[in-house]
């Protein structure tokens, strides 16, 4: 009989050596379910009704841009049918932010139920975008000077010192061939702190051109403001001040707000200074637009016109600043 003497010691290391691989194999099945109780959401939380408990960030996203998928819709951009002549209204889209509900969902407390954060995406096209605005129905002391300019430069510069002076900003619609001649006065405008809108490339009549033409108008003056100044304008004023529905959606279509005006000082004619003055307050109310050119006499009425203004509790805006204070007036 042959007997095999084990000494105590390698016992005790083959012992110690299988309790270390059930160890480990125990450890390997279990490791996972740690890293998620650890790292993952926590029990019980659920999106949309889906549960997400013990799930990681990246395999929640995946649920997230599933669900919305189902959420998700495009605006619908406002429309004129030029048959009827109806304005069909627009409708808004809904965007998910994914990021931002995957964070809230990992932040859940055990059980929670998380809604997908989401936003109204507003189109590009609205029903009031179809209609040219004349003002704004507003109880706030505030008017909007918007000069249209297409030719002269000899009086921007006193013009600008007035306003400066007075505190006061404007709206400047262009055109492109004033621009390119006075690249420097535009950027002084710009940098003065007033607004930069579009008056159209050129100085054609809106009424006899196609909506190609009509849109060749803007962008090539919007590419030719942006490209020296950096602003991209929103703003629409039609040579001439011919609006009718057509020109109106083709600004539209490229993102922009047909501007008319609540006053019109007529100042093209170049009347007395004082005769400016007074058309300027004609029917004073917060949310008038009133029409202004560069003219001579235009600069010499504006201190007076802007003291005036002031001295009856007005404030003189931007048309953009004006335009969210109130409704806007379709017609004068």
């Amino acid at each position: 009989m042959v007997f095999i003497t084990i000494r105590r010691r390698t016992v005790v290391l083959i012992s110690t050596g299988i309790v270390l691989a059930i160890l480990g194999v125990c450890l390997a099945l279990w490791m996972p379910r740690f890293r998620r109780f650890a790292h993952g959401a926590r029990s019980g939380v659920t999106v949309q009704g889906v549960q997400v408990g013990g799930l990681f960030g990246s395999e929640v996203r995946d649920v997230v841009l599933a669900t919305a998928a189902r959420v998700e819709r495009q605006p619908v951009e406002a429309m004129y049918h030029s048959e009827t002549g109806d304005i069909i209204p627009e409708e808004p889209g809904i965007s998910v932010d994914v990021d931002r509900t995957v964070q809230i969902v990992m932040e859940a407390k055990r059980g929670e139920e998380v809604s997908l954060l989401t936003r109204l995406v507003q189109p590009s096209v609205t029903a009031q975008m179809l209609k040219a605005v004349y003002g704004v129905q507003t109880n706030e002391p505030a008017v909007a000077l918007a000069f249209n300019v297409a030719w002269g430069e000899e009086c921007l510069p006193g013009i600008l010192d007035s306003l400066a002076s007075a505190g006061a900003k404007s709206t400047f619609f262009l055109t492109g061939t004033w621009v390119r001649k006075f690249p420097e006065l535009t950027q002084r405008i710009a940098a003065e702190g007033h607004e930069l809108a579009n008056h159209g490339y050129e100085h054609p009549h809106p009424e006899l051109l196609s909506d190609s033409e009509l849109a060749a108008l803007i962008t090539k003056n919007e590419d030719l403001i942006r490209e020296l100044t950096g602003v991209r304008t929103v703003l629409f004023a039609p040579p001439y001040g011919e609006v009718n529905q057509k020109i109106v959606a083709a600004a539209a279509r490229l993102g922009y707000t047909t501007v008319m005006w609540t006053v019109d000082t007529i100042d093209w004619q170049r009347p007395e200074p004082t005769l400016i003055l007074e058309r300027s307050q004609r029917r004073l109310a917060g949310g008038n637009i009133i029409l202004v050119h560069p003219t001579e006499p235009t600069a010499r009425a504006l201190p007076a016109v802007l003291a005036t203004l002031s001295d009856k509790g007005y404030r003189a805006v931007t048309v953009s600043e004006l335009l969210p204070m109130g409704k806007p007036m379709d017609s004068r």
